[in-house]
Formats: structure tokens, sequence, C-alpha cells
């Protein structure tokens, strides 16, 4: 390492890079144009810090947000750096002393939003000047991914056009190949060097599993899993985050919610509160979270499918900041992957990017692997099995459901793919009601011959052809379900159809949780009274969700020796198979 890096890293406060970042600096330094992948905590904001300072101008960092900006800045001028930030919360007096500190060379790094940098004026100003860098951080936003699309961040491509001699680095969390190549191509810098650092998160267990009542669902996970720590609930609508925030602080939990419609004030303040307080729930859109970088986030819970397999990692990747263990669970249905399809753009290109991503994300979700190795594979980059995950862990069962997928695109052949997958789905159970009559379906051969399955198996079998694009929704104005190739190959038997059978997560109603909140102090009080013995709260719950019946299995359960056990069993046991407390105890 030269004397001049060894230098901005001691400015910087570090005393050594990592091997990614030394590269991309090298390269940034030269001029050369950067796009680089790496997950929050890869050390990307050092990379450009450091070689704005190798190089001679202002370094200008495009942020989406503003309170990543402040405390960006308020970090470099705490270690002497020249730091400022250009946004609308400066009057317009402090913007003239910015602007003449830039025009007298006496700000380093200047931080500034899409919308501000495409101004003509900013434009202006800034070339009139030495620019060392610019720096593009959530350059995700560039592929226009769901609720974290910024417009005006696909206007930057007249960075370069304005700048061509002035390197730039594009920095994201996570994208496959194809979207680093988006992100070069909207940016004007096709011969970019793109560094990708590993995204694994080996300390997030994942679950997914099928939505049945989601909201006693998500109950049954915030009580027995995640009891009295910090995450968020993702929701795909406004509505659904105040309903849900609502109920969740009607049974007591410390619920806030967060979505773009809230005045500026009210989202700080549930912000404000989330990151003070511990165990607080944060319900959320997707208009929380970028730039979010807590330690103490535990989990991450999506009561609805995100719209890509980037969103969906990068928003469970916001728990377990601090390296320690964290849980995410998704929970879907046939209805979420429908809805979800419909509401991709109007845009013919537009709606084809989105509905390719979709489909991406069904393939994980569907997905009969490791879901560690199965979300990784999407980013091009290959895993062992996690051993934590849903699919690792439970004994899964699989079987061949050919012969059913068979029925059904024979179905959908017969019906000209006109009739929705509900009623498809009542004709293949024989049910005689105003929709099957209307279409006659009792005539069909193959009315009542699918009464093999239930309807919730049904929906398994659409959701995996779906998924797997055996057939695919077509037209913009009317249901239309047309068969692909693959479809054709099923129906002629040169294709198995092998399906794991459906994961529920379990539920817990309001008065089981209620009842559960009594007994739980039943049994504090038991440990309360107690002389010497050494339980944390953590090995008291387990004793109480899993209610040993003797004295060899609460050892187990807690890891107490069974020589400290043996002293205090009876009277826990006891306690724990009271007849008022057994009747609810879980």
């Amino acid at each position: 390492m030269n004397s001049k890096k060894r230098q901005a890293l001691k400015r910087l406060g570090y005393t050594d890079y990592r091997p990614l970042q030394e590269e991309a600096i090298d390269a940034l330094s030269a001029g050369q144009d950067v796009v680089l992948a790496a997950p929050t905590g890869g050390g990307k904001s050092l990379i450009y810090q450091s070689a704005g300072l190798l190089r001679n101008g202002v370094a200008v960092i495009v942020s989406p947000l503003i309170s990543l900006m402040t405390q960006q800045v308020d970090q470099l001028n705490a270690k002497g750096i020249h730091a400022k930030f250009l946004n609308s919360t400066l009057n317009p007096g402090e913007q003239d002393d910015l602007v003449w500190s830039i025009r007298h060379n006496r700000i380093e790094f200047l931080y500034l939003s899409p919308e501000k940098l495409i101004q003509p004026s900013i434009m202006g100003l800034l070339q009139s000047v030495d620019i060392a860098l610019f720096a593009i951080d959530e350059a995700h936003c560039i592929a226009q991914w769901g609720g974290d699309f910024r417009p005006e961040y696909s206007q930057l491509g007249r960075v370069k056009q304005s700048f061509f001699n002035v390197p730039i680095i594009a920095l994201t969390g996570s994208a496959d190949n194809k979207t680093l190549k988006g992100i070069q191509s909207s940016l004007g810098i096709s011969k970019a060097d793109i560094f990708k650092g590993r995204i694994d998160r080996p300390n997030i267990q994942i679950q997914i599993a099928q939505k049945k009542q989601a909201k006693h669902q998500i109950l049954h996970f915030l009580h027995h899993e995640v009891s009295g720590q910090s995450g968020i609930i993702y929701c795909r609508s406004r509505n659904k985050t105040e309903e849900l925030c609502a109920w969740l602080r009607h049974l007591g939990f410390n619920s806030l919610t967060y979505h773009a419609a809230m005045k500026d004030e009210d989202k700080q303040q549930s912000h404000e509160t989330f990151s003070r307080d511990n165990g607080a729930i944060m319900v959320a859109t997707t208009a929380y979270g970028m730039g979010i970088d807590l330690p103490q986030i535990r989990f991450v819970i999506h009561m609805d499918i995100p719209n890509t397999p980037e969103a969906y990692y990068q928003e469970i990747g916001r728990a377990g900041r601090d390296g320690k263990a964290a849980k995410a669970l998704l929970l879907y249905g046939l209805q979420d992957m429908l809805k979800a399809q419909q509401l991709v753009s109007n845009s013919p290109e537009q709606a084809r990017l989105e509905l390719t991503k979709l489909t991406s994300l069904f393939q994980i979700l569907e997905d009969r692997q490791c879901r560690k190795v199965s979300v990784l594979a999407h980013f091009d980059e290959t895993t062992e099995v996690c051993g934590i995950c849903d699919r690792c862990t439970s004994k899964q069962s699989e079987h061949n459901a050919t012969i059913a997928c068979q029925k059904l695109l024979s179905l959908i052949y017969y019906t000209k793919g006109t009739q929705a997958f509900s009623t498809l789905i009542q004709v293949l159970l024989g049910k005689r009601t105003k929709t099957t009559s209307s279409i006659q379906a009792e005539k069909l051969s193959l009315f009542g011959k699918g009464k093999e399955l239930t309807e919730a198996q049904w929906k398994t079998v659409i959701r995996h052809l779906l998924a797997f694009q055996y057939i695919q929704i077509v037209g913009n104005h009317h249901f239309l379900v047309q068969l692909n190739e693959k479809a054709r190959q099923v129906l002629k038997g040169e294709i198995q159809v092998i399906l794991v059978n459906d994961h529920y997560y379990p539920r817990l109603t309001e008065e089981e949780l209620m009842a559960d909140h009594v007994n739980w102090h039943k049994a504090k009080a038991w440990l309360y009274n107690q002389v010497d013995i050494n339980m944390t709260d953590g090995q008291l719950r387990k004793i109480c969700q899993h209610k040993p019946t003797n004295a060899a299995s609460l050892s187990r359960l807690s890891g107490i020796s069974i020589d400290e056990v043996s002293r205090f069993s009876d009277s826990l046991l006891s306690l724990l198979h009271d007849q008022s407390m057994n009747k609810t105890l879980s």
C-alpha cells in the first residue's frame, strides 16, 4: 500500500483495506468507472471516500435519503474531513454559503439527491470546479425495483455525458449480473469494472410458508420465536400496515407504522421510536428500509410478496446487521402471486422486466431445495445448504403431481384459458355453483375428476405451474391463461412434476395469547420464588412451550444438568401440568 492510500485510510479512521475494497479503490483512483455490489457492512462507503481523498477535486455523492446524507456528512466532519450536503433542509443563505465554498475548493465531499444533481444550475456549478468522482449510492433504484424506484435515477446518464472524464462508481447491496449490466447501460458506463462481494448472510434463518390466517401466523411468530425483540413487518398496502399495526398495538405490542402517505414528521417520529425502543415492531411498506442500519433488528416478516428477489434479499438483510442470529418469515399464497402479477406496469417493456423478476421470485418460493441455496443462485452465487431454513430443518414430503397437472392443463385447454383458477378448481372438485353452471361444466369430461386433491392442494399445483412457466397469464384487460411448451411436454408425459407438500406456519389466536401471558406470569412468579436457580427467561420460555413430563426432558430442554434439575423438577413439572395452565399453555 502506498503512502497516499495509507494517509487516506488514517484520515478515515481505518488501518487497512479488505481485498475487494482495495481493488475497487485502485480502479476508481485511476479514473476507471466502477460498479460495486456488496451487502451492507461490506465497506462500500470507504471505497468512494478513499478514492475521493486520493483524487483532486470534490467527490460528489448521490444519495436518495436526507437521513443518509446527514449521517455520512456528520461522520466525515467528525474526522476532520470537509463534507457538506445540498438539499431542501438548507435555507437560501446556507445554500449561498455552500456554493461559495464549492467554488473556492473548501469542500472535499458534497452529498446531494438525484433530483438536485440533475438541475441545470447544479450541473453548471459542478462544471465550473474540479470533480474527483461521482458516487451513485443505492444504484438499484436505476433498475426500477418496485417501491424503491426514484424516476430521477433514470436520468443520471446525463452525468457521464457532461463529465465524461470523471469516473463514476455505482453501488448497490445485491443484484444479479443482468441487473448490474442494466445499471452500466443506464449510467453510460458500459466499460466499468464490476466488483461483487459475497452477499450471503449466514446468520439469517429463512422461513417461507403458505399463508393461512396470516395475522395469527404472525402472532405466533412474534410470541414464540422473537418475543420481546425488534423487527420489521412488510405489507404491500398502506391500509394493511395501519390495520395490522393497530391490531398488534391492541394486543400489547409496541408497534409503529411507516408508509409514504404519512407526514414527514410522523415518519421521523416512527423511525426514532423504532431506533430507540427495544422490542419495537415497525409495520411498514417498502417506503421504510433504504439506508436503515440498526443493529438491534432481529427479524423481518413479509406479510405480502415483494416485487423482486433483490427487494426480498435486501429487506431481510435489514435484520441481523450485528452478525447475531436473525430470522426472516415470508407468508404467501396463490392469490398473492396473482395480485403481484396484476400490479405490473402498463408499459409493455417495463411489464416484461417486472414479470421476469416476479417469476424469478416465484421460483425461489416454490423451489424444493435449501432456501439459501435457491436465493443466492439468483445472484449467481453458490453456497452449501444452510442447515437452518425451513427446507433444511423440516421433514418435507414430496409427491408426484404429474397426473394432477395433466388434468388441470387439459381443463385449461378445453376452456380455452378463459376461466379463473377458482372456477377450474370447482370443476375438478365437481362443485355445482352458478359459475360452473354458466359454463355447463357438468358436460366436461373432467368434471369431478379431481377429488383426490383438496382445494388447497389444487392451488399448490397452480402455483407451481405458474412459477415454473408451464402456464402464463396473458392479456391486460381480461383474464386469459396460456399453455407454454413445458405444459405440452407434461401432457405428453415427457416431464414429471414433483411437488413438495405445503408447509403452513402455526397460528395463535388473541385468546390463546392472553391465556399464554397469564401462564407466563405464573411461571415467572415460580422462578422468582426459587432460591439459587440459575435459569434465564429464554430457558423458562422453552420449557413452558414444550411442557416436559419428566426431569430428564426438563434437563435436555433447559440445558441444566440433571443433578441441578432434580432440585426443582417436581415443583416446576407440577406447575406446568396444573389443569388451569395445561388448557392453554403452548
